[in-house]
């Protein structure tokens, strides 16, 4: 398990072994309480995200399906 705060800045990789980005903020369903995605930058004003169910694995990094990566989702 993991907190929140030790995510920030933890690195993002894919399941191709490229390098996605750092997670700089964590979206969370403020009505159920838990964690929707990972914000890792910003293009065009609008925030890119890993939703949660694109993440494989969380460990010294953040392992993401390569495919679900979405781009415009607010944060």
């Amino acid at each position: 398990m993991k907190r929140l705060s030790e995510l920030n800045g933890m690195r993002i990789y894919s399941d191709k072994a490229r390098y996605v980005g750092a997670v700089e903020d964590t979206l969370l369903d403020d009505k159920e309480g838990v964690v929707i995605g990972l914000v890792f930058g910003r293009r065009g004003g609008k925030s890119l995200t890993v939703p949660y169910n694109s993440i494989m694995a969380i460990g010294d990094i953040v392992l993401v399906y390569s495919k679900r990566t979405e781009a415009g989702t607010p944060a």
